[in-house]
C-alpha cells in the first residue's frame, strides 16, 4: 500500500507539473503572468466581494506573494482595492470590467482544455474524483 500511496503522490506531482506548462500558456495567450493571477481572479469574481486575507486563505498564497499579485492585478486596472466600511484595518478586493473580459476569455481556452483532459471520464467519475481531490486539499491545509 505504500508504494501505491508514493505513486499516487508521484503522479500528483506530474499533473502539477503538466497543468502548469497548459495553464501557463493560456495565462500568456490574454496577458496575465501567472497561473496564480487567474487564481487570484477566479477566486474574485466568485465572491464578488473579498478581503485580500479570505483570498491568502482560499488560494494558499503567502502574505508577501498575495501582496505583490494583488498590486500587479491592480496596476493592470484587472481589480480595485478598498478600506471595508466595517474594518478600517482590511482591504477588500473587487473585478473591474477589464479583469472580468481577461477571466471570460479564458473560459474557451479553459473549456477547450477541460474537455480534452477529462474526457476519458464518465460525469460519475468526474463527480468521485472532484470529492476526493477536494477532501484531500481540505484535510493538507
Amino acid at each position: 500500500m505504500e508504494k501505491i500511496k508514493t505513486n499516487i503522490t508521484l503522479d500528483f506531482l506530474r499533473i502539477s507539473n503538466l497543468l502548469s506548462k497548459y495553464g501557463s500558456k493560456m495565462v500568456a495567450d490574454v496577458g496575465l503572468n501567472s497561473i496564480q493571477q487567474w487564481v487570484i481572479l477566479r477566486s474574485i469574481i466568485n465572491k464578488e466581494d473579498i478581503s485580500i486575507g479570505e483570498l491568502r486563505e482560499e488560494t494558499l498564497v503567502t502574505k508577501q506573494n498575495m501582496t505583490g499579485m494583488i498590486n500587479r492585478l491592480q496596476q493592470a486596472n484587472l481589480v480595485t482595492l478598498s478600506t471595508d466600511p466595517e474594518d478600517k484595518r482590511r482591504t477588500r478586493v473587487k473585478i473591474t470590467e477589464k479583469g472580468r473580459q481577461i477571466y471570460d476569455q479564458l473560459s474557451t481556452s479553459r473549456n477547450e482544455f477541460n474537455n480534452q483532459t477529462y474526457h476519458i471520464y464518465s460525469e460519475d467519475e468526474i463527480m468521485a474524483l472532484s470529492k476526493l481531490l477536494n477532501r484531500l486539499v481540505d484535510h493538507l491545509k
